[in-house]
């Protein structure tokens, strides 16, 4: 389980720190085309650019719950790792 983890947290970092330079690009070259007159293609790029940006939120989603997995798996190997202490109570 931990590998799996650790897969996706990578990629959803990855993931999280690319889509924003896609999107911008993609945002550029609809300005770009809009520019020479190109409406339907200028169009098309802010649909793909928002599709993106639906991947990019669900990826910074997706990286908050894999890091609080983490931290959740982290804490329970801990506990379990941890000697048990008796209390010496005399009563």
């Amino acid at each position: 389980m931990f590998s799996v983890l650790h897969r996706v947290l990578a990629w959803s970092v990855v993931f999280g720190l690319l889509l924003p330079v896609v999107i911008v690009l993609l945002i550029g070259l609809a300005g770009l085309l809009a520019g020479m007159q190109d409406e339907a293609g200028s169009l098309l790029c802010l649909r793909i650019a928002m599709g993106f940006g639906v991947g990019w939120i669900s990826a910074i989603a997706i990286t908050a719950v894999a890091v609080g997995v983490r931290v959740l798996e982290q804490a329970e190997n801990a506990r379990a790792n941890s000697p048990e202490t008796t209390s010496g109570k005399k009563g």
